[in-house]
């Protein structure tokens, strides 16, 4: 499973050790392993669904995985918005989207990791500019976003 951007409440460590079996692994990849081993098919469905109801991400379709964020707003004096806050409501009017976001408080745009995605950052005006990088013979293409409710047609507009 999957944990939205490598961050785990309380609730949520208390759900992981309940459903896990003496063991959970930590990936780098901001993801849980949960040892199965001996559970029935059911007792697997419940714990998942237990899981999600936590916040964590048990859906292979999720487009979680492909989302990181810096710090941010209040985190850094830098930043120009709470990006995690913004990253997690703007997911849901992107929908099953499965491109790879990361989303910056500022130019900085620490903690990018390397390769191709969209940058989504915050300009000091308020909003965010939207920019697929160029690659693989594609010219770099950008937007602007002042509501977040219009990310997925701003996404459709530069990555189409």
């Amino acid at each position: 499973m999957h944990v939205p951007l490598g961050r785990l409440t309380a609730p949520q460590w208390r759900e992981l050790t309940a459903v896990a079996a003496g063991e959970l692994r930590l990936t780098p990849w901001r993801g849980v392993v949960v040892p199965v081993a001996g559970m029935t098919a059911s007792e697997r469905s419940a714990a998942l669904a237990r899981l999600a109801a936590a916040g964590l991400v048990t859906d292979p379709a999720s487009p979680w995985p492909g989302v990181g964020a810096c710090i941010g707003r209040p985190g850094c004096g830098k930043s120009h918005a709470d990006v995690r806050a913004d990253a997690t409501r703007a997911l849901t009017a992107v929908g099953g989207a499965r491109l790879p976001l990361y989303w910056s408080g500022c130019e900085r745009r620490c903690g990018r990791p390397r390769g191709d995605r969209v940058d989504v950052v915050a300009v000091p005006d308020g909003g965010y500019r939207v920019t697929r990088p160029d690659g693989a013979g594609r010219q770099s293409r950008t937007a602007a976003v002042h509501d977040l409710s219009d990310l997925a047609t701003a996404l459709a507009a530069i990555t189409s």
